[in-house]
């Protein structure tokens, strides 16, 4: 008798691929986006999207109050992530501020001290090393008592090793992980990573679990921003730069669909939204000029959309069939995703 006829099971990455296609071929243009489109003009921030945004806001104040004006100009400097100076005692500086972030993600983060090696070092390695040199250390082993690090020796070389860290490790994802942690969030509602992707993509199959009916905790969604209003503690997204060539939501959409969490690196940024009025709202992103940034974006007159000059392919200032363009610097970006609580 013959065994009996199996199906074979298609690769994760087919069915991955042929979930983003049904729902950027069903769900996108019409049910999902009509049900961004009605949470962002009927529905009010949740407790924790407001509570979220308030602790970006007092972030902000406490690096020094750094922003940029609508045109992508920096008005105001704040303090720098590297910075030991405390606007208040007793405070953290603005590298004990950073390391706190990374507390939400993983607390052996951030680890990377580079040298200019081929590889950088690591932190906490280094750290075993240098515990071994202290002087109470070494006099056990018969070495004089002037030799080895002191207390005060030791505790300066882990601050310094600590504040080269937080300079050589982008921790701009641990910022909005530490804000959604402290919103008090929880795992199943949001994933807290060092990496912007990995939080987005779970929006993005929140969507499609939305879509077919399925039942999720997360507390996010994926919206296209350009056809999506934000509201205050929304998440604004972008692929770094045009050239990631992932300037549309339906392209970081494909890609959000197909990768795993912790998958192949995206370089990405997303900022927090603070503030909403009739002419456009206000973000606050971590690592943003080495600070937390308080950043201006404007609405096109007369709508609720982004302008789309802040958009690499929405217009070039200063060329002929563009009078009205606004050159938007530092901000000009392929601003594509919402992330939207639901």
């Amino acid at each position: 008798m013959p065994p009996p006829a199996t199906i074979p099971r298609a690769p994760r990455r087919s069915l991955a691929v042929l979930a983003c296609t049904l729902w950027l071929a069903f769900a996108s243009p019409a049910s999902a986006a009509q049900g961004c489109l009605d949470t962002a003009t009927q529905a009010p921030s949740p407790s924790r999207a407001l509570a979220m945004a308030t602790l970006a806001l007092q972030e902000h104040e406490a690096f020094g109050g750094q922003a940029m004006d609508a045109e992508g100009r920096m008005t105001e400097a704040g303090s720098s992530e590297a910075d030991d100076t405390r606007p208040t005692l007793p405070g953290l500086a603005p590298w004990q501020r950073v390391l706190g972030y990374w507390q939400a993600v993983d607390p052996l983060l951030p680890s990377l001290v580079r040298f200019g090696a081929l590889r950088p070092a690591d932190r906490h390695l280094l750290m075993q090393a240098l515990n071994e040199a202290t002087a109470g250390r070494l006099q056990g082993m018969g070495v004089g008592p002037d030799e080895g690090l002191d207390s005060a020796e030791l505790r300066a070389v882990q601050v310094a090793l600590a504040r080269v860290a937080v300079i050589d490790t982008p921790w701009s994802a641990a910022f909005i992980s530490w804000l959604a942690r402290q919103a008090g969030l929880a795992g199943d509602e949001f994933v807290f990573s060092e990496a912007h992707v990995d939080y987005a993509g779970a929006a993005w199959q929140a969507g499609i679990d939305e879509a077919a009916g399925r039942p999720t905790r997360y507390a996010l969604r994926a919206c296209d921003l350009r056809r999506t209003p934000p509201r205050i503690g929304d998440i604004v997204c972008q692929a770094r730069g045009a050239g990631a060539e992932l300037d549309t939501f339906d392209k970081i959409g494909g890609v959000l669909a197909t990768r795993d969490t912790g998958g192949e690196p995206l370089p990405m940024h997303c900022d927090v939204v603070v503030a909403v009025d009739a002419t456009g709202f206000d973000t606050v992103g971590g690592n943003v000029l080495q600070s937390v940034t308080r950043r201006r974006l404007d609405f096109a007159p007369g709508t609720r959309w982004l302008d789309p000059s802040y958009l690499p392919e929405g217009c070039t200032p200063g060329t002929t069939g563009a009078p009205g363009c606004i050159d938007r610097h530092m901000s000009r970006q392929p601003w594509s995703l919402l992330l939207q609580w639901r």
